[in-house]
């Protein structure tokens, strides 16, 4: 199968996204904007920051109900046995089908009317321009490989990331590539074409056409996946074993909150054992998580160093298993990637991170995965945005997915529903981003009723979760600004708290069609959906939730004018933070101080 055959399918459905799209804004550009002056934006009572003058972001385009198409084979993540986690790919295909593609006209991003545009959200670190299932890979790796290049942390030489010529940098094995390949990169010769731009879509798909060679007496019928997928276990060193343990049984749950299969902690450690990249990754998490928390109390730190050693030992695997086409349809692939912004979340990468999270967006969107894929993509596609939402939360700008999910309250379980909050906390993150606060501005109407709308959904989903979510009798601290609410598990009581958040960001910045007087009412609204986030962050004893509920509090506090409820609050954020130990790289309750120090006097 050549690559332009398999491309055939994403085709279509860009095609018909592209149309949806521009049905919409034409739509939009029909309607008329109408104002009202005793129309009120909340947010500007509460708001302690200065109105945004950012340009006005082109729209976006409409939610897209995403349909798993994948093969039932590639759906292993239930069956924790090496050989399921084989993923459906093509067979190799030999260098003669080497499809010659047009050379680079110069042009940096893919027009609409160019068969790889895939349309998807703007942000303010990247184009517009998506990328099917064979270059979003590379895509992603890119942005990684830029990075890491201008990095100015002194480690292992990585010069040939930035040369995609050099992209075939180890010997392939039939058993896999072993540890020692990863530490002693040999040079061979290349099937690349030359100058090929990790960052040029017309270039990666040059590099996507093209199956690598298999080595000298090599048999060329071997599976392709026998060349990145090891047939014995990887060898762990005294300390790494110690790093492997500590991701399985503590750091996989920050992934696995609202996972009841618990895949990381259960199941990706098995693929790790058979994937070089995927155990790099997680000996990279897991050592720069202990360099800012030691495992044990009084111990010293684990050097950041081999952190990034790990790091960039990741990504030298990734360079070499890229040109294998069933390692980039691949269950593996799809956990290193997630691995690897967890990572970055933890280091504090910034504004590197959430290019990066872009990348994941598009390697998703590339195969399909959404909410409703079901097993390990499932349960990433969930991870991922629920790292999504902080970052766009922080940036003032709107989520990158718009998968809507399509599965009926009475057909969730517990853990359906405990995710469906997330989604709707996205929508509202949304609704608060930049973009369509300035969008709101030409038309308020509209604005109110897709808050209203949103606030809907918020009801909807209270009245369905079941008994699981509600608090239990508990014998608290009566001296604190807020009331103890104990649910358990905690990973229920963080979804109260998303449900709280997600209230208090519509209703802040909800235009108050009554004045003042609307406003008032609202009052009452978001003072009980903080002390829910207080209360309940009061008792959540594990990190993983605490995780969550950190982001919860700092929501809150922005909005709260109580001065018990705002010590409290970061108080309760330092807690978290001494255990968790994120954020790394900032102080959200020195940064809540800040804040609140800009309020004028009531």
């Amino acid at each position: 199968m050549t690559a332009p055959q398999m491309l055939l399918p994403t085709v279509a459905s860009v095609s018909h996204e592209n149309r949806v799209a521009k049905d919409c804004e034409r739509r939009r550009a029909a309607e008329s904007s109408s104002g009202n002056s005793d129309i009120v934006p909340i947010h500007h009572v509460y708001s302690t920051a200065e109105p945004s003058t950012a340009p006005v972001p082109a729209p976006v385009h409409p939610a897209v109900q995403s349909q798993n198409t994948a093969p039932a084979s590639h759906r292993t993540s239930q069956h924790h046995h090496h050989q399921s986690s084989f993923s459906t790919a093509s067979e190799p295909r030999s260098t003669s089908q080497v499809q010659q593609w047009p050379s680079d006209s110069g042009m940096a991003l893919m027009s609409p009317e160019d068969p790889m545009h895939v349309a998807s959200p703007r942000s303010s670190y990247s184009n517009s321009t998506g990328y099917g299932m064979e270059v979003a890979p590379l895509r992603w790796f890119g942005l990684l490989a830029g990075d890491a290049a201008s990095s100015s942390f002194e480690v292992s030489p990585l010069d040939p990331l930035n040369d995609p010529t050099q992209a075939q940098r180890f010997h392939p094995q039939a058993d896999g590539l072993r540890p020692r390949e990863l530490s002693t990169p040999r040079s061979i010769p290349t099937s690349l074409p030359d100058g090929v731009n990790l960052h040029d879509p017309h270039k990666l798909l040059q590099i996507s056409a093209i199956s690598p060679t298999p080595p000298n007496g090599a048999p060329d019928n071997v599976d392709e996946r026998h060349y990145w997928q090891a047939s014995e276990p990887v060898q762990l060193n005294g300390e790494e074993h110690e790093v492997f343990h500590y991701f399985v049984t503590s750091l996989s749950l920050w992934i696995d909150l609202f996972d009841p299969m618990k895949h990381f902690s259960t199941f990706v450690p098995h693929l790790a054992l058979r994937n070089q990249g995927l155990m790099k990754a997680i000996l990279a998490l897991g050592s720069r998580h202990l360099s800012i928390k030691p495992l044990r109390e009084g111990e010293s730190n684990v050097g950041r160093t081999a952190a990034v050693q790990y790091y960039y030992e990741t990504l030298q695997y990734l360079q070499s298993a890229m040109r294998f086409t069933s390692y980039k349809n691949s269950l593996e692939l799809l956990a290193t990637v997630l691995v690897v912004s967890t990572y970055e979340m933890i280091d504090g990468a910034g504004k590197g991170w959430e290019r990066h999270l872009k990348g994941v967006f598009w390697i998703q969107r590339g195969r399909n995965i959404n909410g409703e894929s079901g097993g390990l993509e499932q349960a990433i596609w969930w991870a991922w945005l629920r790292q999504d939402v902080w970052a766009a939360f922080r940036e003032h700008r709107k989520c990158f997915s718009f998968f809507k999910p399509t599965k009926p309250y009475h057909a969730m379980d517990i853990w359906d529903l405990a995710s469906k909050v997330v989604y709707i906390l996205a929508q509202s993150v949304n609704y608060a981003s930049d973009e369509e606060k300035q969008g709101g501005e030409r038309d308020l109407s509209g604005r109110i009723i897709r808050a209203n709308t949103l606030l809907s959904m918020l009801d909807e989903w209270r009245k369905n979760i079941t008994i699981h979510f509600e608090p239990l009798p508990v014998q608290g601290p009566m001296d604190r600004a807020f009331r103890p609410l104990w649910v358990n598990p905690s990973a229920f009581g963080t979804s109260m708290q998303m449900y709280s958040m997600a209230r208090i960001l519509l209703l802040i910045h909800q235009p108050a069609a009554g004045g003042y007087l609307e406003y008032l009412g609202r009052d009452k609204v978001i003072t009980d959906s903080v002390d829910t986030i207080g209360g309940i962050a009061l008792k959540i004893t594990d990190n993983a939730s605490r995780l969550m509920s950190t982001q919860c509090l700092f929501a809150a506090g922005l909005y709260c004018t109580d001065s018990e409820k705002r010590k409290c609050i970061s108080e309760l954020i330092t807690d978290h933070s001494l255990h968790t130990g994120w954020p790394s790289n900032m102080d959200l309750a020195e940064e809540l101080q800040v804040e609140w120090s800009k309020q004028k006097p009531a």
